[in-house]
């Protein structure tokens, strides 16, 4: 199967992304126009791969329409301009619904006693190799720079974080288990979040759903790089040259805000 994959994956990197995406590029993602010609280059192939290689499904009565899976092509692949990281190998599937909508819930309560029940949700990334999104939410993120949130990038993260423990070595206290440079600044960073949120600061730079754990830290972390370079750089420094150099491209030269 690997070797399969392989063989598609070599074909599908040397074919021409289809025009309909190149034109969706230049009028469509708002990052786009600032990438050189070597990284719309790289960013082309990336998407050509992801689009031959994942199932799109709608959900909720949603038909997956060319333009949906450009947008969601285009974030995951500019994560992976630089490195491929295996194109997300473990991920099969990403399922869209037109709206956010209801997962069930277990909690595990004193004496072992489960809880079953149900919340509404905007996207989620699971072990199983599917990713959860929804378009509407999409719409209002990762197509409008200005609030700062990127569905796509957040839900993508997960994927990495999984395929290489970026969050791994934090306890839900915040101490960070590994003696790495990486993990002791997310550790740093998931603190100050938990604050912002125990305190009910809603000035924080960062999503303060990212308190709810370690992972969530690195996906919202991960939403600044992308959305706004800048400020995450002033704040944690060194955490954003950390990961200017694990993605291979430094957001706040290339759009510089």
């Amino acid at each position: 199967m690997p070797f399969i994959r392989s063989v598609k994956r070599y074909f599908s990197a040397r074919r021409p992304l289809e025009s309909h995406f190149k034109d969706q590029l230049a009028t469509g993602i708002p990052f786009y126009r600032y990438l050189n010609k070597s990284q719309k280059e790289k960013l082309e192939t990336r998407m050509s791969v992801l689009l031959g290689e994942k199932i799109f499904e709608g959900c909720g009565g949603l038909t997956v329409t060319d333009e949906m899976r450009g947008v969601i092509t285009a974030y995951a692949g500019l994560l992976i301009m630089e490195s491929p990281s295996d194109y997300y190998s473990d991920l099969g599937a990403i399922l869209v619904y037109p709206d956010n909508y209801v997962a069930p819930v277990y909690r595990m309560h004193e004496g072992g006693v489960v809880s079953e029940g149900s919340e509404r949700r905007q996207g989620e990334s699971w072990d199983s190799g599917s990713i959860v999104l929804s378009w509407q939410d999409i719409r209002k993120s990762a197509l409008n720079r200005e609030n700062g949130h990127n569905l796509i990038i957040h839900e993508f993260a997960h994927q990495l974080d999984d395929q290489y423990g970026l969050s791994s070595g934090i306890t839900l206290s915040g101490r960070p288990v590994q003696k790495d440079e990486w993990t002791r600044e997310l550790a740093k960073i998931y603190r100050d979040v938990m604050n912002a949120d125990r305190f009910g600061r809603s000035d924080h730079l960062l999503d303060l759903y990212g308190a709810t754990n370690p992972a969530e830290c690195f996906a919202v972390t991960l939403e600044a790089f992308i959305e706004s370079p800048r400020n995450l750089q002033r704040a944690y420094g060194a955490a954003y040259r950390m990961l200017v150099d694990f993605f291979g491209f430094d957001p706040g030269r290339i759009w510089d805000f």
